[in-house]
């Protein structure tokens, strides 16, 4: 952990705190016995300097092959290109135009180079160009319609131009336009479909479907544009297709596999659209644990980007996986 903690921090470490409590089975093993080699190099150092970071969370890899990256402990945004070469940053601690305050998500819209970041402190979404220009924001702290407790997942269905928000602290999902206008929102706490227990990530697959990361409840969600129930899968355990406290997650578009940061598992595990478990990747012992709200991006040829907070770093991984 890197700096004072954010509200999102303390509130993953009570909601992990008690998944480890029902945890029969350790995880230590697993991380000792984890396959180095899947990582095939890493980005960036632990620092405040350009290219290093502290703390980092969200990642997103846009089409040039192009890596932006969260830096949470920061406050900033930065992006390398695709061999983790430094390009810019922007982005300072405050509650500003442009500012951020323990920042945790990012999203692109491709098309039309838009980049959305959840500022979790501030409780808002900023919108950016792709250089960082500041375009607009919209949120408060709250729980009515288009406020927040802590956001931190966001991605966009860019065909409709709707952004998709998990309010973690309200334990639910909030849709709006993409200059911010509110549309509908869905979800309460529990463990029931269509419930949560601290949402983490967000992401949408090529029909507009909402893939939720259901930290708490240790499974995955998925859900129509409006927010009608389709099904789930997974489950507490270290079994293939369970998690002990998913974190990261994405949506490889195509083929629309779903991509999970297994994070007290110390692995990356990979499913089909329909839940499907296909693959796994173990991850370098000791440099992650369910307190670590890791983050990942694949791009069209498989490779996962994972971002490592503890360590500071961006770690590459190898598309063939090692089980």
């Amino acid at each position: 952990m890197h700096g004072k903690k954010s509200v999102i921090e303390l509130t993953l470490f009570l909601a992990s705190s008690l998944v480890m409590a029902s945890l029969t089975v350790s995880v230590g093993t697993l991380w000792h016995n984890a396959n180095a080699q899947n990582v095939a190099k890493t980005i960036g150092t632990p620092g405040s300097g350009d290219g290093q970071l502290d703390g980092p969370r969200g990642i997103v890899v846009d089409l040039k092959g192009d890596i932006y990256v969260v830096d949470t402990d920061n406050n900033r945004i930065q992006e390398f290109d695709s061999n983790g070469k430094f390009i810019t940053k922007w982005g300072s601690a405050g509650s500003g135009d442009g500012q951020f305050n323990s920042p945790i998500g990012i999203t692109l819209d491709y098309a039309r180079g838009y980049v959305y970041v959840t500022d979790s402190g501030n409780n808002r979404v900023e919108k950016f160009t792709a250089n960082g220009t500041f375009i607009t924001k919209w949120g408060s702290a709250g729980s009515g319609n288009g406020q927040f407790n802590t956001p931190i997942g966001i991605d966009e269905d860019e065909a409709k131009q709707n952004v998709y928000v998990t309010d973690v602290g309200n334990n639910r999902v909030e849709r709006f336009t993409s200059n911010g206008l509110f549309v509908s929102q869905w979800g309460s706490i529990g463990s029931g479909n269509s419930q949560f227990n601290n949402p983490g990530r967000v992401a949408l697959d090529s029909h507009g479907n909402v893939f939720v990361a259901d930290f708490g409840n240790n499974r995955i969600q998925v859900f129509d544009s409006n927010g009608k129930f389709i099904m789930t899968w997974g489950s507490l355990g270290q079994n293939d297709g369970q998690f002990y406290g998913p974190t990261g997650m994405t949506v490889q578009l195509p083929p629309g596999n779903v991509y999970v940061a297994d994070s007290g598992n110390g692995r990356v595990q990979e499913f089909t659209n329909g839940g499907v478990f296909l693959n796994k990747w173990n991850l370098p012992g000791g440099e992650f644990g369910s307190n670590s709200n890791v983050d990942l991006d694949v791009n069209s040829n498989g490779t996962i980007f994972l971002t490592n907070q503890n360590a500071g770093k961006i770690d590459v991984i190898s598309p063939v996986s090692v089980k």
